[in-house]
């Protein structure tokens, strides 16, 4: 017997939340990013060191000593910031995040002063006092490429709402879902792909040779305030499956709580 898909309105729901706690958590300082200043040097993408948002919520970057000329302070650049998946044995990007901005380096007074007054987050306040290179990003519009495909959102959708786990969390996090057990973590995923656990099962695309390694393996792609996303790696294919928690997770004692709830079998 087929079990039933999950209706359109159940799966709306699911994407849009964890669609959200993605953006937000990238925007906070989540996965690696780079910038291209596609006005001046299209080709040439410069790597970020941190990024993050300062008090006052306003997009920032730390990069290498001397990647832009100070001379010109402004500058039109895409931004992109890359998620990968949890599990340290692939490297596979579960999300990236795209936006055109309007970039201004600050000047070493100004980021001596932001760092003072502890205004800066602080993955960017340490690269910021040993000398790298600090700016300040003005944006609008965001593009999320996830599992649920492209979706558009304002800037100032994600910048509000309290995001986990933060960047020094996400290893903690990690374990925690680990400890439920091989077993048991293929019995959630059996129970949402054949319908009796609400969840998602995205579409197969074809499996990256990177992923050899774990082919035959369920491997853990991402923890956040409302599920976890495991990928089921096939030889020819791989797909995503996500977990929704049965509430939003705010803390790491939140967390237990749902994966206590995770390890009882579905009704």
């Amino acid at each position: 017997m087929t079990a039933p898909h999950p209706t359109a309105a159940v799966v709306d729901r699911l994407r849009e939340a964890t669609t959200r706690s993605t953006a937000a958590r990238l925007v906070h300082g989540a996965g690696r990013a780079t910038v291209v200043a596609y006005r001046d040097d299209p080709d040439r993408s410069l790597h970020v060191l941190a990024h993050g948002l300062t008090a006052a919520d306003v997009p920032v970057v730390a990069l290498p000593a001397d990647s832009l000329d100070p001379s010109r302070s402004c500058r039109e650049v895409r931004l992109r910031i890359d998620r990968h998946g949890a599990d340290p044995r692939t490297r596979v990007s579960v999300a990236s995040l795209h936006a055109l901005a309007h970039l201004r380096i600050m000047d070493e007074g100004e980021t001596r002063a932001m760092s003072s007054l502890g205004l800066l987050p602080p993955e960017v306040d340490w690269p910021a006092t040993s000398g790298a290179q600090v700016a300040l990003l003005c944006l609008d519009r965001l593009l999320l490429h996830d599992q649920a495909g492209v979706t558009p959102m304002a800037f100032a959708e994600v910048v509000d709402p309290p995001c986990f786990p933060a960047r020094a969390q996400e290893w903690l996090c990690r374990d925690a879902v680990e400890e439920l057990g091989a077993g048991r973590i293929g019995q959630i995923l059996d129970e949402v792909v054949c319908g009796s656990r609400e969840g998602l099962v995205g579409p197969g695309h074809p499996t990256p040779p990177s992923m050899s390694p774990v082919v035959g393996q369920r491997v853990l792609a991402d923890v956040d305030s409302t599920g976890c996303t495991w990928l089921e790696v096939g030889t020819a294919s791989t797909r995503t499956v996500f977990v929704p928690f049965d509430a939003s997770v705010r803390c790491l004692e939140d967390l237990q709580a749902a994966l206590g709830s995770l390890a009882q079998p579905a009704v």
